[in-house]
């Protein structure tokens, strides 16, 4: 089982698609294998983000 990010319990709700805790309406969606420990520790994740993050929109001019 996963623990809710939230409520550090079990989700009372998960299959092979994902987790769901109507409690604290937290989502989890799996997208590929389970992450590991190992996964975390290796130099195979890129150095920078994947998605560039956005710079905030400019203020319109007053006229």
């Amino acid at each position: 089982m996963t623990l809710c990010a939230k409520g550090q319990h079990e989700f009372p709700i998960e299959d092979e698609s994902g987790a769901y805790c109507p409690d604290h309406g937290v989502t989890l969606l799996w997208h590929g294998p389970p992450i590991t420990e190992d996964d975390l520790l290796s130099d195979d994740s890129p150095s920078r983000p994947v998605r560039p993050v956005l710079a905030p929109a400019p203020l319109p001019h007053p006229h």
